[in-house]
Formats: C-alpha cells, structure tokens, sequence
C-alpha cells in the first residue's frame, strides 16, 4: 500500500510539472490528432491535462476505491475525451474532456461499489451519487 500511495504522489508531482496550454496552441494539438492521428500531439494534450484528471479522480476517494485505479480510469476518460474532441465546436478541451473523465470515474466507482450488481441507467445513478 505505501508502494501504491508513493506512486500516486509522484503521478501527481509529475502531472503538476506539465505544461500549460493555451487555446491556440490546445486548438493545434487537437487538429494535429484529429486529421493526421499525430501521436506526439496527443501525448502532449494527454499530459498537459492530466492533472484536471488527477483531481477529478481525488474528488471520488471517499468510495473507498484505490487512488491509482481512479486516477487510471480518470486517464482513459481524458483519452477517450481526447479521441472524441471536435474542436471545430468552439470549446476548450478541458470543459469537453471535464464529462468524460467524470463518466468514466463513475463507472468504474458503479462496477467496483459492491458485489451485488447495481443499476446502471441514469435515473440509478443518479440515486447513487
């Protein structure tokens, strides 16, 4: 557990040390990964937000899951956001990719709560959270 609790503090120092964006270049890195599938742009946006997702998945602590699993399932909601991001639409990034690292937290929070299966529409979610 100590080995979990170190790593997840040298995720986060690491997270803190990235890179700022800012619109023009975030709009650049989307369209590089977006039209051209440029893997370098998508690791530097991946990295630059990576500490939004950190503290997304610190906010869900309290359901008792471990740290790194939230901040791992924080991290595919970040990709996920990034594989899906238009940015033709006129948003930034970070509000986009702010609901896909919230719904993939969550569901991993709803698989992982018990092990008695528990609803999974919205309407049972929203009793949960």
């Amino acid at each position: 557990m100590a080995l979990d609790i170190g790593a997840d503090r040298a995720l986060s120092r690491k997270a803190m040390k990235a890179e700022l964006l800012d619109a023009e270049t975030e709009l650049q890195l989307a369209y590089a990964w977006k039209n051209n599938r440029d893997e370098q742009a998508l690791h530097r946006l991946i990295r630059a937000y990576m500490r939004l997702a950190i503290s997304m998945a610190s906010k869900f602590k309290r359901y008792g899951a471990p740290m790194s699993d939230l901040i791992q399932e924080a991290g595919l909601g970040l990709m996920k956001a990034a594989d899906k991001f238009d940015p033709d639409r006129g948003v930034r990034f970070s509000t986009y990719a702010v609901w896909w690292i919230k719904a993939g937290i969550q569901d991993y929070v709803m698989r992982n709560w018990s092990l008695v299966r528990t609803g999974s529409t919205s309407s049972q979610k929203s009793l949960f959270f």
